[in-house]
Order: C-alpha cells, then structure tokens, then sequence
C-alpha cells in the first residue's frame, strides 16, 4: 500500500478526492464532515498490518457482539454490542440510511482483507508470510460449492422461474463460506495460533453467556416476561466450540492448570446454555462428547470410563423408563431427548410445527428429487401450516430444515455439491487426529470435530445455512482441518516439509525470508 500511495499522481488524485468529499460534506451535512479524513486515517492503519492480525480481529468480533439477523433478546433489549452486531451483519444501507450499500461489513472486510493479501504477493511486499496450503480435496470441495450455487441460480431462476430477490438469501452465507475459508488459510500461519483461536472463542462465550444470564435475571424476570432464548438460536454452535475448546485441552494434555481452566468456563457457558434454553446445544455439545470419545486413544482415562458405562448399563433401561414419564430433576436429559424426538405438541395429539413443515419440505422434494427446483422458489404447503408472514414474510423459501431444504431445492445433485467439502472436512479432521502428537494439534482436530457435529445439527434444526456465526465458525473448523492434515501428513504434502523443521515444531517455512 506504501508503494501504491508513493506513486504521486495516485496519491494527489485520492488527496483530491479527499479534499473535494469533505468540502462537500462541510457544506451539505457539517455534522459528518470529518467522517471522510477519520475514514481514511483508519483504511491506512489497516493496510499496514498483518492480514492476520486483522483476520483474528474480525473473528473476534463476530463471535463477541449480537447477531442482529436473529434477533437477539427477541428484540426486547439491546446490548452494549448490539450496534456494532448491526454494523457487522446487516446491510450498510439498513444501517447507515445510505443507498446502494446491500452489504453487510462483514462482507468488506472479508474482501477487503483477502485482496490486501493479493496486491502484497502481486508486489512482492513480504508483510504476510507464507502459510500452509489447504490438502487438494478441500480446496476442490470449496469450489464446487459455489458452482454449485450458481447451477442452481441458473437453474432456479432462469429456467424454472423463480424469485431472484428472495434467491440471493438462501444462498449467500454459503457462498461466502469458501472466501471465508481462504482468508482463514493465508491468515493463521499454523498451530501457533490455535491457542489464540481458543482464547478469541472462549472469551466471546463468556461474554454472551454473561449478556444472556444478564438479560432473564435482571430484565425479564423482574418484568414477567417469558422468552424462549436469551441470545440467539446459533449461540448453540459457539457455545458447544468454547466447551469443547476447554474440554479437549484437558482430555489431550491434563495438567492441574487445564483442569481449572475447564472448570470455570464450563460454568459459564452451561449458564449461558440453560438460559438460552436451546435443546440443539445439549444434543449438539452430547453428539460431539461421543465422537470425541470413539476417535481418542485408549488412555487410562478412557478406560475407566467404560468400565463404568458398563456396570451402569444395565440400569439405564430403567432410567430411561422413569425418566419419559418424569422428566424433572436428575431425569432432566431424558427430557431433552424427549422433546427432540416428539416434538412440543404430539403429547397434547397435535403435530409440532416443525414436523409438519418437514414433511411439506420431504414432499417438495419428492417432486423433484434429483435436480430439485433451484434457489427461488417456496416449499409445497401440501399440509397447512400456521401463518407466520407477519414475522417472518418468506419463511416458505427458508425451511428450519436446512438439510430437508437443501435437498428440495437442489435434488440429490445440488444437495452433493453443496455439502461435499463437509464431509472431506471431517474426513481430513479424523486423520489428522489419529496422525498429531503435540496435544495441542489432537485437540484442534476434536475441537474441529465438534463444530462439524454442531453446524449439520443446527442445519438440520434451525436454519443453519443462513446462519453468519455457524458459517464464520465452519470456515475456521474447516481451515484448521486441513491445515492440521497437511502439517501432519495425514494429506501427503511435500509442501508441509518447508513447515515443519526436523525439531518438529511449525513456523515460518524453511528458507522463507519473511
């Protein structure tokens, strides 16, 4: 950026440019008139620092502040991070009252940071040094994606004649997941960073689990008010990440100091679980729990576990018996595993909404099974649900269902290119795990793993598709996946030799001058 401002012309044309803004700005709107020098005061800082540093500063903060699309405190109470949750997620021209910006600024930022990355290489500018690339399966996974996505525009719209305004928001988090993925890639240098990952995850859990806890105990309640969850509905995901965060540290390397460190943070964010009362974060964090236990090794730990598991067995039986006629008290996971399986309303011999909008979504697809019908267009309404419009006008072109919908709107076809790179996600994680020896690495890939296992569970329950803080922690998942593969030659990569010295230890490459 240095070397683009030295060049005079360009540097007298954008001061001209400045110049002309603010004059303009000091006759029409006086109040705002310095916003144009603050503005670009602030994009010069930026471009002199680390792509990474500015990558974990816009993870920061969109695991930290509300996530205004989902109506957070079901817009009862805004937070001291509520408008900086607008500022990041909605459209600008929303938030601003200006005209033409249909873009949140999570979506500059993104941009803006990844072609930072490309003009420095282009130039030879050595600010950012070379990281690990992704293992050649993901990266194709990543690209199918958004081809998928545009067959299915195509497809949808110019073909079968669907809706174009409504289109775009059934895909565009998920086409933004694979630049996400990217940025994360040229960012984070390697393992040495997983630790500040963790830090950055942990403490936006606590933050909401405080915000959350904050708002039933000294809001709500006080005013009688009823709410079915405290934050938002994908809290579920960073909750479930932040715990297994502090979990698997202490299962892979179990020192005095990760046992305490997982003692207090589990206590606050089961708080901000049971006060956001979401049954996807006990089911997702219980999923994660299992796979976790079926892919680590046979330590002493583990054994004793099953020893245990063993002689309780036999009793569970009746445990579960008991516990589906009184779900209270020590039976309270046998309530959540009820609720889940027959829904709110089947006990008073009524359908729950979401099973009957799942099976209008299955006989959509049952109309279309292998191409599906493209973005833009509503689910049948073969059974009639409730009328939600006034809340919610296009909730028939958005299923709770994300996984139902995907394969409704995209057959068998677009459902496969849409979610092949989950599955070679987990398939590199699970590798990556049985061949890491640094505690810190096997704990990255069970980590990786439990966000896996919480995204395909909030797709599968609520929309997880069109969710930013699902999508922003996939794309790291994601990216970690497969750096721990290639770093730890679960993906045969000759690459990885320049990053991994003979001490063992990753950083900058071999040879690098950076």
């Amino acid at each position: 950026m240095e070397a683009f401002l030295s060049r005079t012309p360009v540097f007298m044309a954008l001061l001209g440019l400045l110049v002309v803004v603010t004059l303009g700005l000091v006759i029409l709107f006086p109040a705002v008139a310095p916003m144009p020098m603050v503005l670009a005061a602030f994009l010069y800082w930026v471009c002199q620092q680390p792509v990474r540093k500015l990558t974990l500063a816009l993870f920061a903060a969109a695991v930290t502040v509300d996530l205004v699309p989902e109506v957070p405190y079901e817009g009862r109470w805004q937070s001291p991070l509520y408008f900086p949750g607008k500022l990041l997620f909605l459209n600008l021209s929303n938030v601003l009252g200006v005209p033409g910006l249909g873009f949140p600024l999570l979506d500059i930022g993104i941009l803006g940071f990844l072609a930072l990355y490309i003009y420095r290489r282009v130039n030879g500018i050595k600010t950012d040094p070379l990281t690990p690339s992704l293992p050649t399966p993901l990266v194709i996974g990543l690209l199918v994606l958004p081809a998928t996505i545009a067959w299915l525009q195509v497809f949808g719209i110019f073909i079968n004649g669907g809706n174009s305004r409504v289109a775009q928001w059934q895909w565009h988090q998920m086409a933004v997941l694979p630049l996400m993925v990217a940025l994360f890639n040229v960012a984070l240098k390697g393992p040495e960073d997983l630790r500040a990952l963790g830090r950055i995850i942990v403490v936006g859990c606590c933050t909401k689990a405080c915000l959350g806890a904050w708002f039933i105990v000294m809001i709500a309640r006080p005013r009688g008010y009823y709410f079915e969850y405290a934050t938002t509905h994908s809290d579920s995901i960073l909750y479930v990440t932040g715990l297994a965060c502090v979990i698997y540290s202490w299962l892979e390397d179990p020192t005095p100091q990760h046992f305490k460190r997982m003692l207090w943070v589990c206590a606050i964010i089961f708080m901000g679980m049971h006060y956001n009362d979401r049954r996807m974060a006990y089911v997702s964090f219980m999923f994660s729990v299992m796979a976790a236990f079926m892919l680590s090794a046979w330590s002493p730990l583990k054994r004793r576990l099953m020893q245990v598991v063993l002689i309780l067995m036999p009793f569970f039986p009746f445990y579960l018996a008991v516990g589906w006629q009184n779900p209270t008290g020590v039976f309270g996971p046998v309530g959540i595993v009820k609720s889940v399986i027959e829904g709110e309303n089947l006990a008073k011999g009524q359908m729950d909404y979401r099973d009957i909008e799942n099976l209008d979504v299955i006989h959509t697809w049952e109309a279309n099974p292998v191409m599906g019908r493209g973005w833009g267009h509503e689910f049948d309404e073969v059974i009639p649900l409730p009328d939600i419009s006034h809340a919610f006008a296009d909730y028939r072109y958005h299923p709770h269902n994300s996984v139902l919908g995907m394969l409704a709107f995209g057959g068998v076809v677009g459902f496969s290119g849409l979610w092949t790179w989950l599955s070679i996600s987990i398939f590199l994680a699970v590798r990556a795990y049985r061949h890491a020896r640094e505690p810190t690495w096997r704990a990255c890939c069970l980590v990786a793993m439990a966000v896996f296992i919480a995204y395909a569970n909030q797709c599968f329950g609520d929309m997880g598709t069109i969710s930013w803080l699902g999508t922003i922690l996939i794309a790291m998942a994601a990216t970690c996946a497969g750096k721990m593969a290639t770093l730890t030659g679960a993906w045969p990569s000759a690459e990885a030799r320049r990053f991994v010295p003979e001490n063992g230890k990753t950083g900058t490459p071999v040879g690098n001058p950076v």
